[in-house]
């Protein structure tokens, strides 16, 4: 902690650099909710009069750190550019898939930090408005920066123009954090990204489809809850205070994250005593395995869906509300670097991806070859992203559909034995 001396007598604003650095620890050790002023202006020794003064607002504050984000990202990319620029385009779907794992493995080593800060305030800033600004004008650097780099890999121009791509590496991004030391998760990863710049569908071998099979099975079994909710049913043989505990710990998880699951905030909104809740759920890891069991049921329903509007209402929490499984899911991978606990769970959701998927693309393109489970899982991981990078509400849902819709195409194409069915 800075002493209160040191504090006073810093007058200036911080430079860049140290403001990405205090902003960087800040969301390592707590996640979005811990970069507060207060702790961010302690953090870099100077009063939060210094920081208003020099930045103004906090949306403002917020603005600078996003700033300081997308310059150290763009000196990053300056030098990939140079690198790659010799190069022609497109590039062979095998050195395509390497150069794109070799960048995932800088993001999540050497630049994790930067890259964790990225991924918080891209999930964070739907439940806080001040942060859309700046990650707003961030976001569009991104983009930038990875649809060039798609186009000289040699991706089709609809998974680039509909957001699907950038999806797709967020999602890698925020898995990779966590699960970069796993082989069986680097494996997996390879699987996708072949099979990614070779067209999305299986080749007449599907040699990758049985090591998918296997992976699945032998490396991202599926976890067992807790016994806070029946697995396989919504209505749980529990008090109806627990229910609702668990809906609210699964709604929370999904649109806050981890961090905003606190005694305090679920008995708040449920109606009970914080003692009670934590008398039964002594623990904020306890809140959170509530909640990923409350959303674990929720995907489950959502498996037997064979359209995407279908796999939309299944979704819904009982009364109408839709609980975001994307967003649930983004939440417990960067969770799960501050909670190692979760590491298996948040290893088995990246392995299972796109369970709920796979019918919806056998009825949408008749036939289960060339497309097959582990193209539907390549789909659902830009999927992902790109329902965690979209406003909330119907724009959500639009920006869904665009992106799943230009995924269709580019699978039809490469499948030209199907034909789109009406």
């Amino acid at each position: 902690m800075t002493p209160i001396s040191a504090v006073k007598r810093r007058t200036k604003a911080p430079q860049a650099a140290a403001l990405l650095a205090a902003a960087c620890q800040l969301v390592q050790q707590g996640g979005l909710a811990a970069l507060a002023l207060r702790p961010l202006a302690q953090a870099l020794g100077v009063s939060v009069t210094v920081l208003s003064h020099h930045y103004g607002s906090r949306a403002q504050v917020l603005s600078a750190i996003c700033h300081s984000g997308q310059q150290a990202d763009q000196a990053w990319q300056a030098r990939w550019r140079t690198a790659l620029a010799p190069l022609p385009a497109p590039l062979p779907a095998a050195l395509a898939a390497n150069l794109v794992e070799s960048l995932f493995d800088e993001l999540a080593d050497s630049r994790a930090a930067v890259t964790l800060l990225q991924l918080e305030v891209m999930h964070g800033s739907r439940a806080d408005p001040a942060w859309q600004p700046g990650w707003q004008v961030w976001r569009h650097d991104l983009e930038q920066f990875w649809n060039d780099f798609g186009c000289q890999l040699g991706l089709a121009g609809e998974l680039l123009d509909s957001g699907w791509w950038l999806g797709y590496i967020m999602t890698e991004l925020a898995y990779g954090l966590t699960l970069a030391g796993d082989s069986s998760y680097r494996m997996l990863r390879r699987l996708c990204l072949a099979r990614l710049f070779a067209g999305g569908v299986a080749g007449p071998q599907a040699a990758d489809t049985l090591w998918f099979a296997h992976l699945q099975q032998s490396s991202f079994a599926p976890v067992a809850g807790p016994p806070v909710l029946a697995s396989n049913s919504l209505q749980p043989r529990t008090a109806p205070w627990q229910q609702a505990a668990a809906r609210c710990c699964g709604e929370l998880l999904a649109e806050r994250g981890a961090s905003a699951l606190t005694h305090r905030a679920v008995a708040s909104a449920i109606g009970i005593p914080h003692t009670s809740l934590s008398y039964r759920y002594p623990t904020q890891h306890a809140l959170v395995l509530l909640g990923l069991d409350f959303v674990s049921a929720h995907i489950l329903a959502a498996v037997q869906a064979d359209s995407l509007p279908e796999l939309e209402r299944r979704r819904q929490a009982g009364d109408g509300h839709k609980l975001d499984l994307a967003r649930a899911s983004f939440a417990l991978a960067l969770a799960a670097l501050r909670m190692p606990e979760l590491q298996r769970r948040n290893a088995a959701m990246r392995g299972w991806r796109g369970s709920n998927l796979i019918q919806v693309l056998e009825k949408t393109l008749p036939g289960r070859q060339p497309i097959d489970r582990l193209s539907a899982h390549v789909v659902s991981l830009g999927l992902l992203g790109v329902g965690n990078m979209a406003a909330a509400g119907p724009a959500s849902e639009a920006a869904l559909a665009a992106a799943f819709a230009a995924a269709l195409r580019w699978l039809e194409r490469n499948s030209p034995s199907l034909t789109h069915s009406a």
